[in-house]
């Protein structure tokens, strides 16, 4: 999958992952309001002995994980990991791909134009330079997905159950990868003793939440219904759905991958199991169609359809478009926000054809709402007596 690299690929990959430890720089504690939840957690943690999630169920790994770097070494070294680790996530899912549909001789299947491709994504490129979680459940999935294929059982058990600890609701894409899996891999009595352990050692990562909801398991729910203002068949949710999945690839991007999926109907069959995850990943998002990055699965998913079929020049026009978006993206909403302090809530919207900021030229916004988001968790918060250091991404010890 190394053999016919081109010299203009490795030197786009090049660039393109410069920019990413630029960002990994500059971006300090980024713009997330879980990331500031989770240091808060973890400050909780080291200094009272007591545990409070940090949002949604608890997310026990990247909140000790993110929490104890940003303590010891800074926003950087946490940007840094947070990216490689995508970059092992896309190296493994790629690899577990073409070992899953025999395409491992293929010389003509190219992983660097796969990175490339997902590396110009911009929500990808935007949340994986940021101390947020996504990067690391992706990259659990991914090794969990790589070592069933090479039907190394017990190491597929491990990350799995470390990527549902990671983030909970990944245990949605891990059941139907197990159950739909080729059965010639892993037999159907595999799948059942892999989803019940990973099930129950991933839930041993949930138990403080369920302690501290006295033995309820409303904490699984309860703080998601608060967000659901809209019933999920309304307009409203609706319009939110398809709106950020058109901000996630792109109007011409996207219009550019139904094309070639339309043309690639009689094929698709073969690739049913990314299919099988691109559908749940897309229901998940239907309910909960909040941060664009929860299609990460689905981005990757689609692409990797696309650098296995298509023909090189698509790829290449795939990209460009995709880097387009990273300097201004054609949308056709126009939302109206009430902005207080760095919280924003959206209070209307109209059909209105326009052009917004993308990555590079948005940079200063996203930099300016670093400054003030941790007010967001309180004054009465540990993370406020570390609010000079976290503004500049510094340590905190």
């Amino acid at each position: 999958m190394f053999s016919k690299i081109k010299y203009s690929e490795l030197l786009v990959t090049f660039l393109l992952v410069s920019y990413a430890i630029y960002l990994c720089f500059i971006n300090n504690y980024g713009w997330d309001w879980d990331t500031y939840a989770m240091i808060e957690t973890f400050l909780n943690l080291k200094d009272n002995g007591t545990y409070t999630k940090s949002r949604g169920a608890g997310y026990l790994i990247p909140e000790i994980g993110i929490g104890f770097l940003a303590y010891n070494f800074g926003s950087t070294t946490i940007n840094l990991l947070t990216f490689l680790f995508l970059i092992i996530s896309l190296f493994y899912f790629f690899k577990a791909g073409t070992k899953l549909l025999n395409l491992e001789k293929d010389k003509s299947i190219n992983f660097f134009l796969f990175l490339i491709l997902c590396l110009s994504n911009h929500i990808i490129m935007r949340d994986s330079t940021i101390p947020m979680d996504y990067s690391w459940s992706l990259m659990f999935y991914s090794i969990g997905l790589y070592a069933l294929t090479i039907k190394k059982y017990e190491i597929s058990i491990l990350f799995f159950s470390l990527c549902f600890g990671s983030r909970f609701n990944f245990i949605i894409f891990i059941i139907p990868t197990l159950i739909f899996f080729d059965n010639k891999i892993i037999n159907l009595e595999k799948k059942i003793f892999h989803i019940v352990i990973i099930i129950f050692f991933g839930c041993m990562f949930y138990v403080p939440s369920w302690l501290q909801n006295q033995f309820s398991l409303s904490f699984i729910y309860a703080e998601q219904s608060n967000f659901k203002t809209n019933s999920i068949l309304s307009i409203e949710e609706f319009s939110r759905f398809f709106y950020k999945i058109l901000k996630t690839f792109g109007i011409i991007s996207i219009l550019l991958i139904l094309y070639q999926f339309l043309k690639l109907k009689n094929r698709l069959l073969r690739y049913n199991f990314y299919i099988i995850l691109i559908i749940f990943n897309l229901l998940l998002f239907f309910i909960f169609p909040w941060e664009p990055s929860f299609l990460w699965l689905s981005i990757v998913s689609i692409f990797f359809i696309l650098v296995t079929q298509v023909s090189y020049k698509i790829i290449y026009l795939l990209i460009f478009f995709n880097l387009l978006n990273w300097f201004y993206q054609l949308e056709i909403i126009k939302i109206k926000y009430k902005i207080d302090n760095c919280y924003k809530t959206s209070i209307g919207a109209k059909i209105q054809p326009h052009f917004s900021k993308g990555l590079v030229l948005n940079k200063s916004n996203r930099l300016k709402h670093v400054s003030c988001y941790p007010d967001l968790l309180g004054s009465e918060k540990k993370i406020m007596s570390f609010k000079s250091k976290i503004v500049d991404g510094k340590r905190l010890k």
